[in-house]
């Protein structure tokens, strides 16, 4: 009985809801086989030490990432694969909505599953949601509410403000760069048809929405003194190279892939000459802003528009020859992910990618690398400390990788928590520092104008002999602090 009532739904799906829903699971089964094979990202271990001090806020990004982190810790533990199955489910749903909003533009069933094969052969979407981190959550916010507002412009349902706000609202508390879609939509909506709508109450009440959603975050930043503000102002002037409009544009060849640009800049023309002008002008924005203050990736949520928008305009311009040209397009894209999959996912074993070029063509394959070893050989520093100072000893990291990692490795080991001045560490401050400290990877010159009798005790190695960012560093001991603690932590403190 099962299996024929199975069967009747199978008839009753569209060949196109198959296409799309095949698209999508073949990427989740594609994340699901390769997520396991290396070990935490610094970015992972990070997420999951703000997990374990869930508050409203961190320094550089809200709490939605680390409550899904949370989540995953209650489920799976610290486990590598069960981490990265959210941002492979994220990965799956824009898919989806990829050809959702191909639908709300006007696309045909060609269009919007050639929107579909744009979005799953994506390189910015394939390399970032194998990794469990802001950026893929923040992915689906920006697509959500580029497919919200898709919609309000075609149906004019008043009453779907109120869902773009919660959908903004909640971009707001996974990652700050929404802001720039708000400052389009800001734009759009008095530019276009869209601004009839400002004399009802519908927008107010769905700004309102957002407000309400991001308010306990805006209360924590004023508790903590901005902190985020800081942080944005300092990492734009530490990585000024990465901000320059030259980069970013550059990066956009990587992330759209150059056989997909013709397409993409379809997208831009169907957008501004098909109807579709208030999603136009409320992508350009942000696209604007962020060639002047973002690095590249931070338009990425904006391509898998602009290629569902191609996709509809190549389908209304080949009548003559639609097929051939929507499946040629289909092929190209197939064979340009084929071609950057290496670089986009995990495919080789650990050891073979270690030694391979990837990880000076990727820094995320090599930021993957040693943390294990990194926290045995902290381990092996701590054991070698007098068991009468052992339980005094506090362990001060260089990083947010170095500490979460020993926070997460450490414990099996009979490690204390790390400490550490970099970012939301800084809100972790230890009770006390007035006994013996091993540092891992800062300078010993340092150090020394903070506390007596430092020396190297070990140095930082990985099995591969993988020169990543922890590679070479010392692992130091340091007899007592020279100072108070309250004098000391701000010393410490890293907003960059």
């Amino acid at each position: 009985m099962g299996t024929l009532r199975g069967t009747k739904v199978l008839r009753r799906a569209s060949p196109e809801s198959l296409a799309v829903g095949g698209l999508a699971l073949g990427v989740l089964a594609l994340h699901l086989a390769t997520n396991g094979l290396y070990g935490f990202h610094r970015d992972e271990l990070y997420y999951l030490d703000s997990a374990r001090h869930l508050a409203w806020g961190f320094v550089d990004y809200p709490p939605v990432t680390p409550a899904i982190a949370r989540l995953s810790l209650l489920i799976f533990g610290p486990s590598v694969w069960g981490l990265r199955l959210w941002p492979s489910i994220a990965g799956a749903a824009m898919v989806v909505l990829a050809s959702l909003l191909a639908r709300e533009l006007g696309g045909g069933r060609a269009a919007r599953i050639l929107a579909a094969i744009a979005a799953a052969t994506s390189p910015i979407l394939l390399g970032a949601n194998w990794l469990f981190e802001t950026v893929t959550f923040d992915q689906v916010c920006w697509l959500v509410c580029l497919w919200l507002t898709a919609r309000l412009v075609r149906t004019g349902d008043r009453r779907l403000w109120l869902a773009l706000g919660v959908a903004l609202g909640v971009g707001l508390e996974t990652k700050y760069t929404i802001v720039a879609l708000i400052a389009g939509l800001a734009v759009a909506v008095p530019m276009t048809p869209l601004r009839r709508h400002l004399r009802t109450p519908w927008p107010w009440v769905g700004l309102a929405i957002a407000l309400l959603i991001i308010l306990p975050n805006l209360v924590w930043q004023f508790a903590y003194g901005w902190p985020s503000l800081a942080y944005t102002f300092n990492h734009h002037a530490a990585q000024a190279s990465d901000f320059a409009p030259l980069s970013f544009l550059s990066d956009q060849l990587a992330l759209i892939g150059p056989l997909a640009i013709p397409l993409w800049l379809a997208g831009w023309y169907w957008l501004f000459s098909g109807g579709g002008r208030s999603l136009g002008v409320a992508v350009l924005v942000p696209f604007v802003i962020f060639l002047f203050a973002g690095k590249g990736y931070y338009i990425g949520p904006v391509h898998p528009l602009l290629l569902a928008a191609g996709a509809c305009g190549l389908e209304a311009w080949t009548r003559q020859r639609r097929r051939l040209v929507l499946r040629s397009t289909a092929v190209a894209l197939g064979v340009q992910s084929l071609v950057l999959l290496p670089i986009a996912l995990p495919l080789l074993q650990e050891a073979a990618m270690a030694r391979s070029s990837l990880p000076s063509i990727r820094n995320d394959f090599a930021d993957t690398v040693g943390w294990p070893e990194l926290v045995a050989q902290v381990a092996g520093a701590y054991d070698r400390v007098p068991e009468t100072l052992r339980s005094d000893v506090v362990i001060l990291t260089s990083n947010y990788g170095e500490a979460g990692a020993i926070d997460t490795f450490g414990p099996s080991l009979g490690l204390p928590a790390a400490v550490s001045g970099e970012l939301t560490y800084y809100f972790w401050r230890p009770a006390r520092m007035s006994g013996p400290v091993l540092a891992v990877g800062m300078d010993v010159g340092f150090l020394s104008t903070l506390f007596e009798g430092c020396s190297p005790v070990a140095t930082v190695s990985n099995a591969y002999g993988l020169h990543n960012q922890e590679f070479g560093d010392p692992i130091l001991l340091c007899a007592r602090a020279r100072m108070p603690l309250d004098e000391l932590w701000p010393r410490l403190k890293d907003f960059a």
